[in-house]
């Protein structure tokens, strides 16, 4: 396993926790904005595992702000973290799941590619193109027996979300727009991405697995 993120004491943290549970992770600080970055992230995890069978862009970030007044500075920085990169790291362990004709590329979307909600331009628009981004290159790699996925978590208790759960109003009323009533793990991903990553999904690829607690499905629930 290769850990990359660009907060290196987070980072260190995982990775001991990793080692303390009998696996193997490398740890490698990454700014995912950096092309240098990048390259040399795909380079070490090639050169210490000897291949790469999976990649996992779930790297994403959020600036919100009306519409109208959105900044073309953060709209460059959603779409250089939450698009570019999962592209560019795409096409990176490409060069190594080609010859090996096996691989699987997991992108972690959002229902913000599939809804639409307020004052978040940039990322609905750049997890709408990073699902379809998916699309793309399913069909381009699947020649090559590379799958690739979108996974779609729903309201999920992250440090990104911390605003929204943490608020008593806010977090009741997301979690009265799904079935299930109530925000998810972030554990419960763990199982989804496993999933993608592993042969049980050997038949799957260009497709998007809703991980939201029936938020995506919902109509009108009883009392509403």
């Amino acid at each position: 396993m290769v850990l990359a993120d660009v907060l290196a004491d987070e980072l260190q943290s995982v990775e001991q926790a990793v080692a303390e549970r009998g696996g193997r992770a490398l740890a490698v600080p990454t700014d995912l904005r950096n092309n240098d970055d990048l390259i040399s992230l795909v380079e070490k995890a090639a050169g210490e595992f000897g291949r790469i069978d999976v990649l996992v862009n779930c790297a994403g970030v959020s600036v919100g702000g009306p519409s109208h007044e959105y900044a073309e500075t953060d709209w460059r920085f959603t779409f250089d973290v939450n698009v570019d990169a999962a592209f560019k790291l795409a096409k990176l362990v490409a060069v190594h799941m080609i010859p090996q004709r096996s691989g699987s590329i997991i992108n972690i979307t959002s229902i913000g590619a599939a809804q639409g909600f307020p004052n978040n331009p940039a990322y609905q628009a750049s997890k709408g193109a990073l699902q379809q981004l998916t699309r793309a290159l399913a069909t381009d790699w699947a020649r090559y027996n590379i799958r690739v996925n979108n996974l779609c978590p729903g309201y999920f208790m992250t440090a990104m979300t911390r605003k929204s759960w943490s608020n008593p109003q806010i977090a009741s009323r997301r979690a009265a727009r799904c079935m299930l009533n109530r925000w998810g793990e972030p554990r419960e991903l763990v199982g989804p991405v496993i999933f993608l990553a592993s042969e049980a999904s050997s038949y799957m690829t260009g497709n998007d697995l809703f991980i939201d607690g029936g938020f995506n499905k919902t109509g009108i629930l009883e009392g509403q």
